[in-house]
């Protein structure tokens, strides 16, 4: 691999006409002419050598595209598969938190049929990537949230556990995505675009679950 030397010249990190031409792929005649056309920052040296402003070159480099997050269906997962098993993981630990003892049935019932519309709601959010699309699934499942916080907060819930009931869910919900990233072997960048758009949307529904009660 060759090195890059680099000069100051007149304030500047810059490249002779090799190490430009290299950097950027091309012939050095392609160089040269660009330059002439002034297309790029070229000074020339008393000796009459041509050198181009390093940072000029870098901007003529091409980006690395930006991963897009994938849809959950995209990436292989039917999200009511991914439904079904965060529902069993609540379910299984459900009988042992404290706060579950303060419901009737009434209100358990209440809650299920709302936590069921939640996470169908949270699940088509990951689901989509059309901004259109994620901002109504989300505006909607924000809804949802204040009006749980109204609800906790009729049925003699404090804010503390209304937080902590949702924080039960939120936890177990995150970990239904994690198992996804692993069951398809996820790439960590794409990985990590996942967990943050769950996060964002578990975020935008807590706050709202917080004002529905302090309403």
């Amino acid at each position: 691999m060759y090195r890059i030397s680099t000069r100051t010249v007149a304030g500047g990190d810059w490249l002779t006409l090799g190490e430009a031409s290299r950097l950027l792929g091309v012939d050095p005649d392609t160089l040269r002419r660009w330059a002439d056309n002034g297309k790029i920052d070229v000074f020339t040296t008393p000796g009459g050598h041509r050198r181009f402003l390093r940072a000029s070159i870098d901007a003529m480099l091409p980006r690395p595209r930006q991963a897009r997050r994938q849809s959950l269906t995209a990436l292989g997962e039917a999200p009511d598969r991914v439904a079904s098993e965060f529902r069993r993981r609540v379910r299984t630990d459900l009988a042992s938190q404290d706060w579950y003892s303060r419901f009737d049935e009434d209100s358990l019932r209440w809650f299920r049929e709302r936590g069921m519309r939640m996470s169908e709601l949270l699940l088509g959010h990951l689901d989509t990537t059309r901004r259109a699309g994620r901002d109504q699934l989300i505006e909607q499942a924000s809804l949802l949230g204040r009006e749980y916080g109204v609800e906790a907060k009729r049925r003699g819930l404090s804010l503390g556990e209304a937080t902590q009931a949702f924080l039960f869910f939120r936890a177990r919900f995150m970990a239904e995505i994690a198992q996804v990233a692993r069951r398809r072997a996820l790439a960590s960048e794409q990985a990590s675009l996942l967990f943050e758009e769950a996060d964002r949307a578990l975020d935008r529904v807590i706050l709202a679950l917080i004002q529905g009660h302090q309403a």
